[in-house]
């Protein structure tokens, strides 16, 4: 298992909204989040990560996908 705080899953939401055009909760984006910042080795594997929920404060969702958190 990997740990992934707040301020790591917050890029996450954002980039997948950006990138890959997916609402998701921050806590469905911990697995993302972990390849992102390098927690899980990802380089050179096929890796698959479960990316769910939209269940998210409208206004927090916001300020995530405007860099404000």
């Amino acid at each position: 298992g990997v740990a992934v705080p707040d301020g790591e899953a917050a890029p996450a939401v954002r980039f997948a909204f950006e990138e890959l055009k997916l609402v998701l909760e921050p806590g469905g984006a911990a697995g993302l989040a972990a390849v992102l910042t390098g927690k899980v080795p990802a380089k050179g594997r096929n890796v698959a990560v479960v990316l769910s929920g939209g269940n998210t404060d409208p206004a927090q969702y916001a300020r995530i996908i405007n860099g404000e958190l």
